[in-house]
């Protein structure tokens, strides 16, 4: 039990009153199957009665929840969020793409219940080729941006990308420190005004290669890849939902003016630690010198860099292209 200091109103003592929060084993109705889950529960101090706390409930429904959905088989809501989040759509684009409700995706992302029909064609979207067929049968209710941003999604997860990835000198992307650095590098930028994905990407591009340009080494020594709409890194999709799954982040759809597609928000602090002065100079120095921009000014802005304009499609950039950098 654990003593609190707050007060809250209680039915039974129709008065406002101090309450204790006790553990305790509670049972609750999920589907017609009794599911018991350890639980908090608040205890008025002058009746004894329970009280109901939202934030308490909440938090027992969601562990009922987990637990059914455990017996069951039934996907999690943070493995549903990584299923979504490795293509690089919102909620509602993915959901239309399944052929969904535009809110039905974000229930089930934010606890509820998923029918076991749903659950299978989650199951089937966790295979790239699966939403291959989708993207053909349900293209049409995607804007363009998300539908580039999908075919690039599916370009990386294929075996045809892995191995153009492979191509390129080892040398440069041996560091056990790259995907952290990235991690962290996301989160730094993210904190940042209107971050859309695109605009990440390159915020991400300029600091690793303007860090190269000048000492010889990249930041995060990730591999960069030559698309559509300017270099990526290679493992973005990938560290991008790891950091949704873990809260880092969060990808919000947004609109602007024609334009819709996912800004990024940070949820923490960026561990700055992990950078040395020069490196964490070059982040502040290119947060600042693009803020401001939208996602396509700096994406144009990107395609008459050299390293993106000699590259094949798909291809990695080699950071000996730094020299060519358009900032200095």
């Amino acid at each position: 039990m654990s003593e609190t200091t707050e007060e809250t109103l209680c039915s039974e003592c129709l008065r406002m009153t101090g309450y204790d929060i006790v553990n305790r084993h509670e049972t609750y109705e999920v589907r017609g199957e009794k599911i018991t889950v350890d639980a908090q529960v608040a205890v008025c101090r002058l009746c004894g009665e329970d009280i109901g706390l939202a934030e308490l409930d909440d938090t027992a429904f969601a562990a009922a929840y987990a637990l059914y959905r455990a017996r069951h088989n039934l996907l999690q809501p943070e493995q549903i969020k990584a299923i979504r989040s490795k293509y690089g759509l919102g909620q509602k684009a993915f959901a239309r793409l399944l052929g969904w409700g535009d809110v039905t995706l974000a229930r089930y992302e934010t606890g509820s219940l998923q029918s076991e029909s749903h659950d299978s064609q989650l199951r089937l979207a966790e295979e790239p080729a699966n939403i291959r067929v989708l993207l053909e049968r349900n293209g049409d209710h995607l804007t363009h941006e998300q539908r580039v941003v999908l075919e690039q999604c599916l370009g990386e997860l294929s075996s045809e990308h892995e191995t153009l990835l492979v191509r390129e000198e080892s040398s440069l992307y041996e560091s056990s420190a790259p995907v952290r650095k990235l991690q962290e590098m996301i989160v730094y930028f993210a904190g940042q005004k209107d971050t859309w994905r695109t605009k990440l990407n390159k915020l991400l591009f300029y600091s690793d290669f303007l860090h190269f340009k000048r000492s010889g080494t990249s930041i995060s020594d990730a591999r960069y890849v030559r698309m559509q709409y300017g270099p990526v890194p290679a493992d973005f999709y990938r560290v991008q939902a790891r950091l949704v799954d873990d809260g880092s982040i969060d990808e919000r759809p947004a609109h602007a003016g024609d334009c819709e597609g996912t800004v990024f928000v940070a949820l923490r602090q960026a561990d700055v630690a992990l950078f040395t002065e020069d490196e964490l100079g070059v982040m502040v120095e290119v947060a600042a010198h693009f803020a401001g921009w939208s996602a396509s000014r700096i994406s144009e802005f990107s395609h008459r860099e050299p390293a993106w304009l000699e590259a094949e499609p798909r291809a990695t950039i080699p950071y000996k292209k730094a020299v060519s950098l358009q900032l200095s």
